[in-house]
């Protein structure tokens, strides 16, 4: 799998701004928006603050999204935070995150993702979850290899399905809102079709608004994760313009998606219904569908809308993350093989291969073998992710931002800090997982370095 030519290189670069955006969409727009939503209006005294909640979180990752564009245009390539943090810091903040994302962070959200996956699509096809526990891992694992197929196979092919995957699963959380709206308007004739919507459940003491919101913001910023997904791919951009339109209108459209969800959950619902509803989509797809005579079968069309949803973020997971390890091989700090770049597949095919094998090895671990609480690890690189964030903000400041930029930089780092320290205080344990993760990550960085192959290129192959 040679290296192509700078030139052929620079012709076969394929993606554009709409296809970084789908990955953008695709990586925040997940199944946490069909849940997260009954948490976080536990968390506050009124619809009007978790409103303002999930505004402030888009505001955030709108200024996330600015930083990763401005560091987009100055540090062109593949590999996104990894490429930053090494500009900015050097080889081993670098290569931390790199591990991280690539043991724990991306792998493990592969599984978690597929194990959601098979349990709806249980429900979507069957009328109900899964019983064998090896069923689900083995479903998990085919879904895990065909992705991983499907982006070892090429690049046009992988972001194809992605575009496709992410069109389907936005305009099923807007033609929902849509229904939200139709029904609460008096368009149709309402009827509860037998189902009974939720009720107020126990009553939940005053916060008062500034102590709600800060309970809010973990549920709402875990939602909202994933913007960085675009820049991982930015090497095979048709431009770094293209990247940060991707990344800024992909965030765009997630916060319009979001905040317009949430009013149609509180219109559909009631306040009191999105509290005492531990499965607040499926409550308003119900609520949604019964004036037009299809309440009981709401629970399979949700179960679609979360399979659907799934299958978008696992294929992102195997088309992006591959790339920060080609750049981490490029740099002399990963296998050296997967440094490279397929000629005309342009796709890091061992990248892929390695990302996708991983996690099956970890799927099979907690659904075969020991007992090993993924979803605790996932919940300790909370804390990690957002250390990273906030070098982030600080790499812009460092590599040269000034007025605007500069002090959107600062605001990322500092809200980013706060909330890595906010992740130690609500999960202290897991998050001195996500450090222990990192601890190993110190090692392993002697055990895998090696020199960085010298060609006629940038160090981090764009």
């Amino acid at each position: 799998m040679p290296e192509a030519r700078p030139d052929a290189r620079d012709a076969q670069k394929q993606l554009t701004a709409f296809d970084i955006g789908c990955i953008v969409i695709s990586g925040i727009l997940g199944v946490g928006i069909f849940f997260t939503p009954h948490k976080v209006a536990l968390a506050v005294d009124s619809p009007g603050h978790a409103l303002v909640a999930w505004g402030i979180g888009g505001a955030i990752a709108l200024c996330g999204a600015f930083v990763f564009a401005a560091l987009a245009l100055r540090v062109p390539g593949h590999g996104g935070t990894f490429t930053f943090v090494h500009a900015a810091f050097g080889r081993l903040p670098a290569f931390l995150y790199g591990w991280a994302n690539w043991l724990v962070i991306q792998s493990g959200a592969l599984v978690v993702i597929g194990a959601v996956m098979v349990d709806y699509a249980g429900v979507l096809f069957f009328g109900k979850v899964p019983e064998s526990g090896s069923l689900r891992g083995i479903v998990t694992i085919l879904a895990i290899l065909a992705f991983t197929a499907t982006n070892v196979a090429g690049l046009r092919l992988g972001s194809g399905v992605q575009n496709a995957l992410t069109v389907l699963k936005t305009a099923a959380v807007f033609a929902l809102v849509l229904l939200g709206f139709v029904v609460t308007s008096g368009l149709v004739a309402g009827t509860t079709d037998g189902a009974p919507s939720p009720t107020a459940g126990e009553p939940v003491a005053p916060r008062g608004l500034l102590t709600g919101l800060v309970a809010a913001m973990l549920p709402v910023l875990f939602s909202y994760g994933g913007w960085q997904q675009g820049s991982f791919v930015a090497g095979v951009a048709r431009s770094a313009r293209s990247v940060s339109l991707g990344i800024v209108g992909g965030v765009i459209v997630v916060v319009i998606a979001y905040v317009s969800v949430n009013i149609a959950f509180f219109a559909l619902l009631g306040f009191d219904g999105a509290r005492a509803s531990n499965t607040i989509g499926a409550s308003a797809a119900r609520e949604a569908l019964a004036p037009f005579g299809l309440g009981t079968v709401a629970e399979r069309v949700f179960a679609g809308m979360v399979v659907a949803s799934s299958l978008g973020i696992m294929n992102t997971i195997c088309l992006a993350p591959p790339f920060v390890l080609h750049a981490m091989a490029k740099e002399g700090l990963f296998f050296r093989s997967v440094g490279e770049l397929h000629a005309t597949r342009r796709v890091p095919v061992r990248g892929v291969l390695v990302q996708g094998l991983w996690a099956v090895v970890l799927c099979a671990v907690t659904q075969f073998g020991f007992a090993l609480d993924l979803g605790f690890l996932l919940d300790g690189v909370v804390f990690v992710d957002w250390i990273f964030y906030a070098m982030c903000g600080a790499a812009l400041v460092r590599l040269g931002a000034r007025g605007r930029a500069a002090a959107a930089g600062w605001s990322f780092a500092a809200v980013s800090t706060a909330i890595a320290i906010g992740a130690i205080v609500v999960n202290p344990g897991a998050s001195l997982t996500g450090l222990a993760v990192l601890l190993i990550g110190v090692v392993a960085f002697d055990a895998l370095r090696h020199p960085p192959p010298t060609d006629s290129s940038s160090p981090i192959d764009r």
